[in-house]
């Protein structure tokens, strides 16, 4: 069953911009819809490191499928949105944990977990 709310609109349009950040290795476009301090201690140098142990690991993404939503979950007082995907990558298929919530109008990102 896919999910037609406008969470779910939000959610894939993010994963998307972040797959492709993974593919390009592009840290502006992985980071761009994080609210800053929940990057206090992800860096440049952070992001490579992941990226490099992910495409060693896992190959380019190929593409992905929508498998569910989780209850939503409070992360710091927000009302955070949990949707899952099957990332399909080159060397292995892979669980994508992934969170939005909403704040002043504005959606963000507060995880992007590839298992």
């Amino acid at each position: 069953m896919i999910d037609s709310s406008e969470e779910f609109a939000i959610a894939e349009k993010y994963l998307k911009e972040m797959l492709e950040a993974d593919d390009t290795k592009n840290f502006e476009l992985y980071t761009k819809r994080y609210e800053e301090k929940h990057l206090v201690n992800f860096s440049r140098e952070r992001f490579s490191d992941d990226i490099k142990c992910m495409h060693d690991r896992n190959g380019m993404n190929t593409g992905y499928e929508f498998l569910c939503t989780l209850r939503n979950s409070s992360i710091d007082g927000l009302d955070v949105f949990r949707f899952v995907w099957k990332g399909v990558y080159e060397k292995r298929d892979a669980v994508i944990d992934f969170g939005v919530y909403k704040k002043n109008g504005n959606w963000h990102v507060i995880q992007s977990a590839v298992y």
